[in-house]
């Protein structure tokens, strides 16, 4: 599916700033400051990543949006070089998640900028809980890395506690 009209124009991608700030230092492995840091233990490498996995944990947990919270840009997302170039699936699954939200004729697509801002009150969402579950999960002998995996293979219906239930 082409979703290239999405970012046709520039959107921004944002995140309350005290979880934006919390996930820049403990959990994205791409800022100046974090160089230091493994993808091990900061396991989402860009900033939008992160903000794209808490869409994605909003989603999954039926979580309402959260509207008129105060948000800041971290970057934009959209067809110049300096904007952030989300993957195309990445593109699709926001496309259906706003779908499967905004629009109950599933003949009709939603507005680029309508599928974005429901993104970020996702993502707004999203985040905290997500920052406390693998911060819950995380110890000093595993990786932050695979405690976010685990976390997403089970939200899946992949990780150990689905695999043992099957049995």
């Amino acid at each position: 599916m082409d979703v290239s009209f999405l970012t046709a124009r520039q959107h921004d991608l944002k995140l309350p700033k005290q979880i934006k700030d919390k996930a820049l230092a403990s959990l994205v492995s791409s800022q100046p400051n974090a160089s230091h840091r493994s993808i091990e233990e900061a396991p989402f490498r860009r900033m939008y990543d992160f903000w794209f996995a808490s869409v994605l944990w909003a989603e999954h947990a039926d979580m309402e949006p959260i509207s008129g919270s105060k948000t800041e840009k971290f970057i934009a997302a959209g067809p110049t070089p300096a904007d952030a170039k989300l993957d195309s699936w990445m593109l699709e699954l926001l496309l259906l998640i706003a779908v499967r939200r905004l629009e109950p004729d599933v003949n009709t697509l939603p507005e680029p900028g309508d599928v974005f801002k429901l993104a970020n009150e996702l993502a707004a969402a999203g985040a905290p809980r997500l920052i406390d579950e693998i911060e819950r999960r995380s110890d000093l002998m595993e990786p932050r890395l695979y405690t976010t995996s685990e976390l997403f293979r089970e939200a899946a219906g992949v990780g150990k506690e689905s695999s043992r239930a099957k049995r």
